[in-house]
């Protein structure tokens, strides 16, 4: 099973973890996550992200929370694999996931977003991708491939997931909460009575997932992260 591979390619505990402010681990040869925190209500929480090694280069999908991290993890990219990161895409407009634009834009990596959150970008005043996220569109890059799928409104209205074809892995990104998740988190900016039908056009649009990571908190441990979401969104009416 994959979560049996997951845990044997990673190289951090939890504890070890929260004590670094950026970990690094492997899924597969290709795909890596990498956490980084921030305080959110008194608490140290985590976000989790993807990059993607390809012949081109590497392709992060959102960028670190913690903006003393921006540059550190172009460097450990540079360091652990020898190659440039050449696109960072944000699956929605918040600072856990396109905080990081502003910095990207001025070391000159294209950064890329959809139509929706560039929108909500610009109104709340915070640097804009580059280029446009096409949904739907697989994108083929040095010999790898992924699609963004925008499946209605939840965490935020702009929220969209990667899916990546060749592994079956989902990147959920805050649209899926973690297995161990006991709240939605903030929701002020979405749409939690949109959120459920959302889910379920998900799951129809792809029955067959091997892994999905979360957007926050463990992935590792369980792979019940979409049923706790329809959980919590059951909880929530």
């Amino acid at each position: 099973m994959w979560i049996d591979k997951v845990e044997q390619n990673a190289y951090q505990t939890n504890a070890v973890a929260q004590a670094k402010p950026l970990v690094i681990e492997k899924i597969n040869d290709k795909l890596y996550l990498y956490t980084t925190y921030q305080e959110y209500e008194g608490t140290k929480v985590s976000a989790n992200a993807l990059y993607l090694l390809t012949q081109k280069g590497a392709i992060l999908f959102d960028t670190p929370w913690d903006a003393t991290q921006y540059q550190p993890l172009l460097d450990s990219i540079q360091e652990k694999h020898g190659m440039p990161v050449i696109g960072v895409y944000a699956t929605h407009w918040h600072e856990d996931r396109a905080g990081g634009f502003g910095y990207y834009n001025k070391v000159g990596i294209p950064t890329y977003a959809t139509t929706r959150t560039n929108a909500l970008l610009r109104a709340n005043g915070k640097p804009l991708a580059t280029r446009k996220i096409e949904e739907g569109k697989t994108y083929s890059i040095g010999g790898e491939s992924f699609v963004f799928d925008f499946f209605g409104p939840g965490h935020s209205l702009d929220n969209v997931v990667v899916w990546f074809p060749k592994y079956k892995i989902l990147d959920g990104g805050c649209f899926i909460k973690s297995a161990d998740a006991k709240k939605l988190g903030f929701t002020g900016d979405g749409d939690v009575k949109a959120w459920k039908p959302a889910m379920a056009r998900l799951l129809a649009h792809y029955p067959e997932i091997n892994l999905v990571i979360p957007g926050h908190d463990d992935w590792k441990v369980s792979q019940k992260h979409i049923d706790n979401t329809f959980k919590l969104l059951d909880e929530e009416r």
